[in-house]
């Protein structure tokens, strides 16, 4: 492969990969397995999340402030962790103490809160976190999902590498974050 067609391959993976579309997917299929009837409530909260986040971000990089779209330098990321945390507790409220996904949002709020105060010493991938904490808590759900998403684990490390976005040891940290929240909430479950 060529250099631009391993950049653009890295690119797609991590689009792709994103923590919104694996998190929107593992709402989507523990909902799906838990509580279908609540499918549409609990999915309009989330692309309400994900839609002021984006707005921020597009308009931090717009602007200016940020580099990419990623928030890849550290001193940009504080800002993005503040607003996704505010959104996620509100986004908990949405869904309710009684919603199956409660604790589960709560376990995400405590894994960005650990990342957010280890960003002062590195930048854990929260790419690799969303992506092995996805596959541990899908194990309990969908073996075969939790297959795909272990799998693809090594995929997405390249990615982010390729992109310069993380280090080996950031894509490494973030992926030990993720497979610890998603042991943390299977044991709570």
């Amino acid at each position: 492969m060529t250099h631009s067609i391993k950049a653009e391959c890295a690119r797609i993976v991590s689009i792709a990969l994103h923590p919104f579309a694996v998190f929107a997917l593992l709402n989507l299929l523990a909902l799906w397995r838990l509580d279908p009837a609540s499918l549409p409530r609990i999915m309009l909260g989330m692309a309400v999340v994900m839609v002021v986040v984006w707005a921020f971000v597009w308009q931090r990089h717009r602007a200016g402030h940020w580099s990419t779209v990623d928030a890849s330098s550290k001193h940009e990321r504080p800002a993005l962790y503040a607003l996704v945390l505010v959104l996620l507790i509100a986004y908990a409220a949405w869904v309710g103490r009684s919603s199956p996904l409660a604790i589960g949002v709560a376990v995400v709020i405590g894994m960005l809160c650990v990342a957010g105060v280890a960003n002062r010493w590195i930048k854990l991938s929260l790419h690799m976190a969303s992506l092995a904490f996805c596959a541990v808590v899908l194990w309990s759900l969908y073996r075969n999902a939790s297959v795909v998403a272990f799998a693809l684990l090594p995929l997405l490390g390249w990615a982010r590498l390729r992109m310069a976005r993380h280090t080996t040891v950031e894509v490494l940290g973030g992926t030990m974050l993720g497979l610890a929240a998603g042991i943390v909430l299977l044991s709570l479950g």
